[in-house]
């Protein structure tokens, strides 16, 4: 395929993957954020039962974040290789971690969706005694705390601002909100580290917040120029 013409589907794909993790997260924090104790498979279930639209909520967090992954990495390997060129090396090494953070990702959120959401809905069918062994079991998921995802996908983030300030590739204001992004997304991992419980909602939002807005950026950057 044509480097150019990879570039501009790699921006329409990126593009794409911001606007779908915009309404994925924000869907997120208005239906399922702070709405029940996600450790509890009793609570969960009491809250689907409860609000009509949460189960359809619930899937477009889940399917959306699953299918912005997918377009994201599109995403990465168009704008990878427009940064190569200055820094080939750290920008393989980068993007290839991104890549495996945005599988991650949609792995993770396919996983919770059909294992906790459907784990939840069966829960009231269940006896008292097998509800019981179910919540002391709690709920397993691949990327629990969040570290695994913006610990890979961080620094993707760091390296492609911090290369493009050099190089000019993407706007001086688009190469610091890339640094932003990346700077925020290993608070998150050092929060979960230090189990510093209030800091995560905190900077797991910055990052919904500035994560689509970078992708939506880089990909008309890559539309516009490349």
């Amino acid at each position: 395929m044509d480097d150019n013409r990879m570039t501009k589907i790699g921006g329409t794909c990126s593009i794409l993957a911001g606007v779908v993790f915009l309404i994925s997260g924000l869907t997120y924090f208005l239906f399922l954020a702070g709405k029940f104790d996600w450790n509890s498979i009793s609570s969960i279930s009491q809250y689907l039962q409860n609000v009509p639209l949460a189960s359809t909520m619930w899937s477009v967090v889940n399917q959306g974040a699953a299918l912005a992954s997918f377009l994201a990495i599109a995403g990465v390997i168009a704008l990878s290789d427009v940064l190569k060129s200055a820094d080939e090396g750290f920008i393989r090494w980068t993007s290839t971690l991104a890549i495996i953070g945005y599988t991650i990702l949609a792995v993770s959120n396919v996983a919770d969706l059909y294992q906790t959401k459907r784990m939840a809905i069966g829960y009231a069918q269940l006896d008292k005694s097998a509800q019981a062994a179910l919540e002391a079991i709690g709920i397993g998921t691949l990327d629990p705390v969040l570290s695994l995802r913006f610990i890979t996908i961080g620094p993707w983030f760091l390296a492609a601002g911090g290369s493009s300030l050099r190089g000019g590739q993407l706007p001086k204001g688009l190469a610091y909100l890339g640094m932003v992004a990346g700077s925020v997304a290993l608070l998150v991992v050092v929060a979960a580290f230090l189990e510093l419980q209030a800091l995560i909602p905190i900077t797991a939002g910055m990052a919904v917040i500035f994560h689509p807005i970078w992708l939506i950026g880089t990909g008309i950057i890559l539309r516009q120029r490349y």
